[in-house]
């Protein structure tokens, strides 16, 4: 396994504000910290009742393991950002799975 973090990305927290009759959410997402890290696996699978056709990219990432993210926490990658949605810490590095929508001709 290549553990060299050499691929560059940048993570962002999302926080919600609420107004004061609590009624509306304003997501907010702020840079937390520019990370290195190395991809482990890609997947692509496709939605098939979606038209125009979207694809699902789903990524497999590892980076250093002292690293502030989160689940939730949005992640760019290559000019996509992807969602946070699993994170498993290892022994020097912790493992993220993250997912993404890409519409048909983006891919």
């Amino acid at each position: 396994m290549n553990h060299r973090f050499k691929t560059p990305l940048a993570v962002y927290r999302v926080g919600s504000k609420r107004d004061g009759d609590d009624l509306f959410n304003d997501r907010k997402s702020g840079k937390i910290a520019d990370l290195k890290c190395h991809v482990i696996k890609t997947e692509t699978s496709d939605k098939v009742d979606a038209k125009p056709v979207m694809y699902i990219v789903k990524k497999t990432i590892g980076v250093p393991k002292l690293a502030d993210v989160r689940i939730s926490d949005e992640i760019v990658l290559f000019g996509r950002r992807y969602l946070v949605i699993d994170a498993n810490p290892r022994r020097y590095w912790m493992e993220l799975l993250m997912t993404c929508e890409v519409k048909g001709n983006d891919r």
